[in-house]
């Protein structure tokens, strides 16, 4: 059973990857279950995201305008549109105004997270777990950090879920550049 993410405040949340080569994921603190993300295909970029305050998906579409689309279970209409920029960061838009902007939390774009209009930080993504093991070594893993007034934000699971979404995404898109850079060089 999951327990609601508003529940874990002061806990360790991680995103674990509970098979290596399955694109299913799961956000745990300790024994519980808060959240999981599971793609529909192996080279797909429709997911599922479930928590105790939902289910949606999300869907990368368009080619010269790529955006991604949230949308509750079910639902035809958008429930929020992320429009990527240049340089990785982007903006999540909901229909009523509200806005988040993910964007990078260190120099070296390692770690990203979402924040409010006004910039303040809500959680951060940092890649890897508290003791990593041999078997996590190829594993896509992240420990989640949930700022005080990130905890308070009715959004916080959709966004926890739609940032990790986003990781993904980059890893997949930065594998892709990388295999089509060393074909292209053979």
């Amino acid at each position: 059973m999951m327990e609601a993410l508003s529940t874990a405040v002061g806990m360790r949340l991680h995103w674990v990857q509970p098979k290596t080569f399955e694109r299913w994921f799961e956000l745990r603190a300790g024994d519980s279950l808060y959240a999981t993300l599971r793609f529909e295909k192996a080279f797909g970029t429709l997911a599922t995201a479930e928590s105790a305050d939902g289910i949606w998906t999300f869907k990368r579409v368009g080619f010269l305008n790529p955006r991604v689309t949230v949308r509750q279970v079910g639902a035809e209409a958008n429930l929020a549109i992320y429009q990527p920029k240049l340089w990785g960061d982007g903006l999540l838009q909901f229909p009523d105004g509200r806005v988040f902007h993910w964007r990078s939390t260190n120099f070296w774009g390692t770690q990203w997270g979402f924040a409010d209009w006004d910039g303040n930080s809500l959680f951060t993504l940092k890649p890897g777990v508290d003791k990593p093991k041999l078997s996590d070594l190829f594993k896509t893993q992240a420990l989640v950090e949930v700022e005080p007034q990130g905890h308070a934000l009715a959004e916080l699971p959709l966004l926890v879920l739609l940032g990790w979404y986003l990781m993904i995404l980059h890893q997949d898109d930065a594998a892709a550049a990388t295999a089509t850079t060393t074909v292209a060089v053979t």
